[in-house]
């Protein structure tokens, strides 16, 4: 389940009005022009962190003109600006440093476009004078520049073209030359004799093509070497560009609510594919957005969103309906909870890999919504649930009542163990001690670090290539280091008196706390010479004895992999389980396994026990999402014993519970679990006109938001069975208990029988049944 955190930004006294918004595409950097406080005809341009922290050394003022166009580089922290007054500049983040770009426009700023790669600048104005600028790979500006055109009409809009796929440009030209293309044949003899092939690839490939559009409907093509075409004409002035990379095609949509399609030639030229007029208020600007995953969302003043599947030909609409957000039958949109802005919402613009979204409102200004997983965290029987930014619900034991911890802080990590409670911002770390089922404050202290564990009274927080140890109150008593090769620290995990470390060049150390100083229980193992495709780690836990680590990881193209994976510290062996597969085989069907993917995983708490593991399965056109955001009924838990003689057993599988959110952890007999809190959609309301693509809905990381919210309805807890009722001012228990198959009725057995039990499992799943048969013995003892 997610929530948004909130954060107002810093603005400095001398920024007004906010006209526009743009974030970085990679960084968590937020660009803002304003109106001037100070001034009723200037403008500023500030820049502001995650968080809304004012960047103080990139402020840009102009006492007497708007800024008027804000475009980041694709990679680097350059905002190219443009301004009223025809000026164009480049601004560095951190430094503040301004590059201006020479003389060249004497009419307001209308367009700034980067290439692809980020090597070429496109600056256009309202009088039509547009200038193609070359960047360097520090994004510094290249001298003056390389092609200038005036086409006399106010340019509008500008799209690149994507580069083409990688097939080996020393191919194309040789087919070019033996058909008889002179400039192939050059380009093929020289590429041969004077440059590599990996350069010239490169060369040829950067993406250099792009098209640019004027009011007065002509859309003109550019190509690598600056010449200019008029490529197609519409009917009205073009509102925006798309290109469709599978389709090499351009979509166009016009000021009169007209979409079309054009395949665009190898040699320049269009040839039209479709045409259709989209549905809407005339006379109206729609917002229009296009989706990595080929659609094409608009918004045009009904109380309706519009989809459109240009590569199938296909459309459908999204009601706004009253009691769910969403037409019924719409089974792949998934609707969201409302966040709630006060003030008519004027703005929202995503950005960055970090879910950032700022948003522009009448009353609140700009506003900063990070989107974050409920966080969940279960040890030693203790848990904590996060209810809302700053508040957890704090569990020490089913029949007792939840403890609430309120902090001052955005939560965005916690860890508990059964004597405290830690939550962490990423630049502030707060400890509580648990005694006496009371929560006191134990220490607070700066720190930076993103990833945190404790055990006893250490907490181990990273920085690049070492891990510290720290006592509650933040200071650094012994120091872990990881070499350049092994890489920097960003994964921890501890289980009993072992800490499990990741780094981000995959290598895997485990330490033993049992000492007063932690001590290295292995060598980091580089884990890219046991799997192969290797992208990253994703997550890292070891067994109670510090024996054996379980990873879950990501492939090189990015996508999860399908195999939870064991890596045996003595042996210095790699087991693996295959969920899309369903193997190794067992006396389970597998069909009851095939098509999922892993997505967390645990082992059993127990300082005696460590060959249990369980993982929470999700099918595979869900892999993308967490188990904490699982909101799912199909998820599977799968429980294997894993030993150096036996290797990775399959011991069980069962549907989750509904009701249930996701698994917290393992402390036979016991698998724990966080419930479903949610809103109620109870709420009736009347959507007023749709301002821009925006409210309840979300489609590969767009979320659609109204003019108005709908009320704050009460909070409920899904479950199973009734939780217990919370007694006034307390929360409602977020965490459920549900014993192992071979435990139920035997919760509250003694440690012997429990051992027994567990060794009549385990042989029975190894087929031993003489081994089975003795410890059931034990049991009736």
């Amino acid at each position: 389940m997610a929530v948004f955190f909130d954060h107002r930004i810093e603005a400095p006294p001398s920024s007004g009005d906010p006209s526009q918004l743009a974030w970085h595409p990679r960084h968590p950097i937020l660009a803002i022009a304003s109106s001037s406080s100070t001034s009723t005809s200037g403008g500023n341009v500030d820049l502001y962190l995650e968080q809304g922290e004012f960047v103080e050394s990139c402020h840009v003022e102009r006492p007497d003109k708007q800024a008027t166009a804000l475009r980041w580089h694709p990679m680097k922290p350059v905002l190219a600006l443009g301004w009223e007054s025809g000026e164009a500049l480049l601004l560095s983040h951190p430094s503040g440093e301004q590059s201006p770009l020479p003389s060249t426009h004497t009419a307001p700023i209308t367009l700034l476009e980067w290439s692809c790669s980020g090597s070429r600048l496109v600056t256009g104005d309202q009088m039509g004078v547009l200038a193609v600028w070359k960047l360097d790979a520090r994004g510094r500006l290249q001298g003056n520049h390389l092609v200038k055109h005036d086409y006399t009409k106010a340019l509008s809009c500008c799209i690149f073209r994507a580069p083409p796929p990688g097939e080996d440009i020393l191919a194309v030209l040789a087919r070019a030359a033996v058909s008889g293309d002179e400039r192939a044949l050059d380009q093929f003899t020289w590429g041969r004799k004077g440059r590599s092939r990996r350069s010239l690839k490169s060369s040829q490939q950067e993406g250099l093509v792009f098209y640019v559009s004027t009011v007065d409907g002509k859309v003109h093509s550019v190509d690598e070497r600056g010449r200019t075409a008029v490529l197609l004409e519409v009917d009205s002035p073009v509102q925006k560009l798309f290109y469709l990379e599978k389709r090499e095609a351009l979509a166009v949509v016009t000021e009169s609510l007209t979409l079309s399609q054009y395949t665009l030639g190898p040699e320049g030229g269009a040839q039209e594919l479709m045409k259709v007029k989209l549905s809407g208020q005339s006379g109206r600007k729609a917002d229009v957005i296009w989706t990595n995953s080929g659609l094409l969302v608009t918004a045009t003043g009904e109380q309706a969103i519009r989809v459109w599947d240009l590569l199938r030909d296909d459309n459908f609409v999204l009601s706004l309906d009253e009691a769910l957000g969403f037409e019924r039958g719409e089974f792949s949109w998934k609707l969201q909870t409302p966040t709630e802005i006060e003030g008519t919402i004027t703005q929202l613009q995503w950005g960055s890999s970090l879910h950032l979204l700022a948003v522009t409102s009448a009353s609140s200004g700009v506003v900063i919504l990070w989107e974050h997983v409920m966080l969940a965290h279960c040890s030693q029987q203790v848990a904590a649930v996060q209810l809302s930014p700053s508040q957890l619900s704090v569990s020490l034991s089913p029949g007792d009542p939840p403890l609430t911890l309120r902090t001052h802080i955005h939560i965005k990590g916690v860890c508990v163990t059964a004597d405290s409670v830690t939550v962490w911002s990423g630049k502030q770390v707060i400890v509580h001690e648990l005694s006496g089922g009371e929560l006191r404050s134990a220490g607070v202290f700066q720190c930076d670090s993103q990833v945190l564990a404790v055990q006893a009274d250490n907490i181990y927080t990273v920085e690049p290539n070492r891990v510290q140890v720290r006592t509650p109150q933040g200071t650094v008593k012994q120091l872990l280091a990881f070499s350049e090769a092994e890489g920097n620290p960003v994964l921890l995990s501890v289980c009993q008196t072992y800490l499990a470390v990741a780094t981000d060049t995959a290598h895997v150390k485990v330490f033993d706390l049992t000492r007063r100083e932690a001590k290295a229980h292995c060598n980091a193992k580089n884990l890219t010479e046991l799997i192969p495709n290797l992208g990253a780690l994703h997550s890292v836990k070891c067994n109670a004895s510090g024996s054996q680590v379980s990873l879950l990881i990501t492939q090189v193209n990015g996508r999860p992999d399908r195999k939870v994976y064991v890596y045996d510290v003595e042996m210095d062996t790699l087991l693996h389980f295959d969920f899309f597969m369903g193997r190794p085989l067992s006396s389970l069907s597998q069909d009851e396994l095939s098509a999922r993917c892993p997505v967390s995983h645990f082992w059993d708490e127990r300082g005696d026990e460590a060959r249990l593991l369980v993982c929470e399965a999700v099918p595979v056109e869900a892999e993308s999402a967490t188990a904490s955001d699982q909101d799912m009924a199909d998820v599977s838990v799968v429980t294997f014993f894993c030993t150096q003689e036996h290797g990775l057993l399959l011991h069980d599988v069962f549907s989750k519970p509904p009701g249930l959110q996701g698994l917290l952890g393992l402390y036979v007999p016991h698998y724990y679990f966080s419930r479903k809190f949610r809103k109620r959609e109870e709420a009736q309301w009347e959507p007023r006109e749709v301002l821009c693509v925006s409210d309840i809905f979300k489609l590969g990381g767009i979320f659609v938001f109204p003019a108005s919210n709908p009320e704050e309805s009460g909070l409920a807890v899904e479950a199973e069975a009734p939780a217990p009722p919370a007694a006034a001012g307390l929360p409602p228990h977020m965490v459920s208990r549900r014993p192992l198959r071979d435990f139920v009725g035997l919760e509250g057995c003694d440690k012997g029988t429990r051992d027994a039990m567990l060794n009549f499992s385990f042989y029975l799943t190894v087929g031993n049944m003489d081994e089975a048969f003795r410890s059931i013995k034990l049991i009736k003892r």
